[in-house]
């Protein structure tokens, strides 16, 4: 019987409304008529307001609580002992892939010169990230750039509502700035017919990718994002337009049951008009490495290498008149696909490679492919004769590591390489098993140049703990067959004396920090074997030209501007 008492208790609502001359006192309740006004003559027998205020407030025989708003909460509030600062933005407002791409400028003044400084992005759902500390100038000022891709890195699309970018010192102080974050709203609508394929299915039928809301006839700009990050231009030589209404359709079909595994993306632009969406490749069937190729030597020079016949290599194993892809992956981890050939009625083929002139010495790694089993066979060799450019040695100082060691700033896990060209500069991420970019202190990537001496090296921290699980350490950087493209194997297992949650906690996120211009990544797969490209059905023979890489549709930043 409490729960008619409390109704009846919030239901009772004391106005009091002081009048001019009147001096009158007013109550209105809900759902009870209100009280006559007392007139002037009586004011002298009306309690007054300093009277009913020491008298305190009506009371409830029972009752459960207070009345309150439904699921109120403080999103964010300064300490009532916290020195309030001036914060400013250089946008107040910003659309949600551009606080992921470029993100805002964030000045404060009148901070403790020297302090620590971390700045913070509640969203309107209450959800909070926080940068690494920065440190005040001399004159007490600090004046950086945050975006979301060095946070959550898979997400262009942060979430939409009004955030506020907060301020805070080791010293106490503190302020905040509000940021309107609009959503990104697609005009043009693109979905895949199936949205799901397997790798066998992929090479029997295709996926239609339907896209509508162009203008009618206009000219359409389809490119094909590819699990690896790679970026196609698909049917950038036919011509690719709307029909009447306005309305786009192409079919994808693979002609290899060797196509990444992982999520595609399909993106348009025409026009001011942009739109996107995926669809999923699953595994085939088991590959078995059942097969075999053979170099016809295990040693080459640089000169017979790039001269006629260069390397030649057999085959056998294989179907009978069965298509085969072959790889070429180079001693740093550079994958070349060099097309596809087929092999006799005995399942047998002999072929050979020729490469460009001054490629880097050590092993040389050759792998074929079936077409339509996916089953494989890899031979090696090595190339010799060229000094200038050694064979780069680029590894981890361990291959497993605690959760915790990895987002201790004092710890972490080191890439160090030698014999790396001095200059060369190389994007360093840290991936999970489908490829996405786990955020590091130092953003979304790291960057590490070689020295004069051919060393580089760099340590990387994560921003979280991390779940246990296999994780790759992706270094590329470089282009064509000289370039780098190193996967390195890191193992994260959970910390001894805690539990490393499933879902990541709250992040510190790191400053964007200025990091070397890098060439168009070109990078193959992330599994040995990359997938060739898709065409429209029907299948042409692929171009076998390296290189290729159209830029997206929309920016995807790999180096942080201010």
């Amino acid at each position: 019987m409490k729960k008619p008492w409390i109704t009846a208790g919030a239901a009772l609502v004391a106005v009091l409304v002081v009048g001019g001359a009147a001096g009158t006192v007013a109550v209105a309740q809900s759902g009870i008529p209100a009280a006559p006004a007392q007139p002037a003559s009586n004011v002298g027998a009306v309690a007054s307001a300093i009277d009913l205020e020491r008298a305190g407030s009506f009371t409830l025989a029972e009752s459960e609580g207070a009345a309150a708003l439904d699921d109120s909460r403080v999103i964010a509030a300064a300490p009532e002992t916290t020195a309030i600062v001036p914060v400013s933005l250089d946008a107040t407002s910003i659309e949600q892939y551009w606080l992921w791409a470029s993100g805002v400028e964030v000045t404060a003044h009148g901070l403790t010169p020297g302090s620590d400084v971390e700045i913070g992005i509640v969203f309107s759902s209450g959800t909070t990230k926080h940068w690494a500390p920065v440190q005040a100038d001399a004159d007490g000022t600090i004046v950086t750039r945050v975006r979301t891709l060095d946070v959550d890195p898979e997400n262009t699309r942060p979430e939409a509502g009004l955030a506020q970018i907060t301020v805070s010192s080791s010293a106490g102080e503190a302020g905040s700035a509000l940021l309107d974050i609009t959503a990104t709203t697609d005009v043009i609508t693109v979905s895949s017919d199936p949205a799901t394929i397997s790798q066998d299915e992929f090479l029997d039928r295709p996926v239609t990718i339907h896209a509508s809301g162009f203008s009618p006839m206009t000219k359409v700009f389809f490119n094909l994002g590819m699990p690896d990050t790679t970026m196609y231009a698909v049917g950038e030589y036919e011509g690719l337009h709307s029909d009447e209404n306005g309305n786009f359709s192409y079919q994808l079909q693979m002609n290899s049951v060797n196509s990444q595994v992982g999520t595609w993306l399909m993106s348009f632009v025409s026009d001011d008009r942009s739109g996107s969406a995926t669809f999923q490749v699953t595994a085939g069937a088991v590959r078995t490495a059942d097969k075999a190729v053979t170099p016809a030597s295990r040693e080459i020079s640089v000169a017979d290498f790039a001269a006629e016949p260069g390397m030649r290599f057999a085959l056998d194993g294989f179907l009978p008149f069965d298509t085969y892809e072959l790889l070429l992956t180079t001693s740093r981890g550079y994958t070349a696909s060099l097309g596809i050939s087929r092999t006799d009625g005995e399942g047998r083929d002999s072929n050979a490679i020729t490469s460009p002139k001054g490629i880097p010495e050590g092993e040389y790694t050759v792998t074929a492919r079936s077409t339509t089993t996916g089953d494989y066979a890899t031979g090696t060799f090595r190339v010799t004769g060229n000094p200038a450019a050694p064979a780069s040695k680029i590894s981890l100082s361990t291959s497993s590591v605690s959760s915790g060691s990895l987002a201790d700033p004092s710890g972490g896990v080191a890439l160090e390489g030698s014999d790396v060209t001095p200059g060369t500069s190389l994007r360093v991420s840290l991936r999970n098993g489908a490829w996405e970019r786990q955020p590091l202190l130092v953003g979304a990537d790291a960057y590490a140049t070689a020295g004069d001496d051919g060393r580089l090296a760099v340590t990387l921290v994560t921003l979280q703990p991390l779940a246990p699980g296999s994780y790759t350490i992706w270094a590329e950087g470089g282009g064509g067959a000289a370039a780098y493209d190193v996967r390195l194997p890191l193992e994260v297992t959970a910390d001894a004396t805690s539990t490393t949650p499933s879902v990541a906690p709250e992040t510190r996120l790191a400053p964007v920090d200025e990091a070397p211009a890098l060439p168009a990544p070109t990078p193959d797969a992330p599994t040995p074997a990359p997938a060739p490209r898709p065409s429209a059905s029907p299948t042409p023979t692929p171009d076998p030209i390296e290189d290729d890489v159209p830029s997206p549709a929309l920016p995807v930043p790999t180096v942080p501007t201010r």
